[in-house]
């Protein structure tokens, strides 16, 4: 089983865009929703890929941002936010982590409550994908038939795969068109759809037709080839 590493920069991050201007009233009932359907866990301490946004709070109240999962119910504090003259709140925060190591996708409850007046809470749910690739198997002869699976990237956009080996491009490869929400596309195709060279190969996945370590959103992994297996 393949694990997959990100190679973005801690800088990094999907093109996902906070959805602004929510109309409300002080008086209506708080409300607080991430504003992506799927967000990507990029495994990167201070990645901001969860955006949300919220409705309804106390003009100028501190509001705490938590979130909650049935694997740990116990409230995880992301940020605090102040709401500005209307109620409105709006935000970018690094996700909680996903269950386990093995955990592909998840869903979370997003809490936001007023500290100083926790009547006023909001909750709503948001699902998280872990963003990179992985290969079954990811081992033995380059025509062996094997799957590629790529999550986390922009739905809606083709996603290649890059495979190097020696430092060089030998080969760039479609996956297919990510599918909404959480930005999968998976293919089952050849170990090694090229010119054949034993030993440990690179492959990069991101949603460019070249290869170029420039690219912000890429995760990176590796395959071996070998003669048998």
């Amino acid at each position: 089983m393949l694990v997959s590493r990100s190679a973005l920069t801690a800088s990094s991050a999907l093109a996902l865009c906070v959805a602004g201007g929510v109309a409300a009233t002080a008086s209506a009932a708080p409300r607080i929703a991430a504003t992506s359907p799927c967000v990507p866990n990029l495994g990167l301490a201070g990645a901001r890929t969860l955006p949300f946004a919220g409705t309804g709070f106390t003009p100028n109240a501190v509001v705490t941002i938590r979130a909650t999962s049935r694997s740990d119910p116990t409230p995880r504090e992301l940020t605090s936010v102040r709401a500005d003259a209307a109620g409105n709140v709006v935000g970018r925060v690094e996700p909680p982590a996903l269950r386990s190591q093995r955990t592909m996708q998840q869903t979370f409850a997003l809490v936001a409550l007023e500290t100083t007046n926790p009547v006023n809470t909001a909750t709503s749910t948001f699902r998280q994908v872990r963003f990179g690739f992985d290969v079954v198997p990811a081992s033995g002869r380059p025509d062996r038939p094997v799957r590629y699976t790529a999550r986390g990237f922009v739905p809606g956009r083709a996603v290649y795969a890059h495979f190097r080996h020696g430092g060089v491009t030998r080969r760039s490869v479609r996956l297919g068109v990510a599918r909404s929400p959480c930005g999968i596309v998976s293919r089952r195709m050849a170990l090694l759809p090229t010119k054949s060279r034993f030993g440990t190969w690179l492959v990069y996945m991101d949603q460019s037709r070249r290869f170029s370590r420039r690219t912000l959103l890429q995760a990176r992994g590796s395959l071996v080839i070998r003669a048998g297996g």
